[in-house]
């Protein structure tokens, strides 16, 4: 990850919020957010012309293999999110995309279908950082996590009131390093 970036994801997230008028301690709703945005968000079972057979790979067979994907149509933008994962996954994969495209990352290969769809996939390692990183940091703004755990909430709690999975909010509290933050403030008073 880049030198500033986790400084930077805060503080696009700061703005973001404030945009959608939200404080650091409201609950951010994706879906909502992309679709004010203009962009759409699809399940497979929502996106035209898929063929059922390609819907029961994608969400049957091999659920696990995929979280989400962004395409281009033209000046439109589409998500397409895995229906089988848990709503507080998909929150985490809809803003995992969605900082893809905000933060102007280039895929290292682009995909086009027969309709020529434009799919943008694999990006480098470090993009995918950021991508996890900014995500995490409008979904769970460290200034929020603070506050959460500064009136005893626990990680689950936390992760309840925000909407995200408790897997999202343990790593966040963990690279933010909020507990220990937390515990020194408690020793000193």
């Amino acid at each position: 990850m880049r030198r500033g970036f986790k400084t930077q994801a805060e503080q696009i997230s700061e703005t973001l919020r404030t945009k959608q008028s939200l404080t650091v301690f409201d609950r951010f709703e994706p879906k909502l957010f992309l679709q004010s945005l203009g962009m759409i968000v699809w399940t497979p079972a929502e996106v035209p012309g898929l063929e059922a057979a390609h819907l029961e790979q994608l969400t049957v067979t091999d659920p696990d293999s995929w979280s989400g994907v962004a395409i281009r149509m033209g000046e439109l933008t589409a998500i397409i999110v895995n229906s089988s994962h848990p709503p507080t996954r998909q929150a985490n994969t809809l803003m995992h995309e969605w900082a893809h495209i905000e933060l102007r990352h280039k895929p290292n290969r682009v995909d086009r279908s027969d309709g020529g769809l434009l799919l943008l996939s694999d990006y480098p390692a470090e993009f995918e950082e950021e991508a996890d990183w900014l995500a995490a940091s409008v979904l769970l703004p460290r200034a929020g996590l603070v506050r959460c755990k500064s009136r005893g909430m626990t990680n689950d709690d936390i992760a309840d009131h925000y909407g995200v999975s408790a897997q999202l909010t343990n790593w966040r509290v963990r690279m933010t390093g909020v507990d220990r933050q937390i515990g020194a403030r408690s020793r000193f008073n």
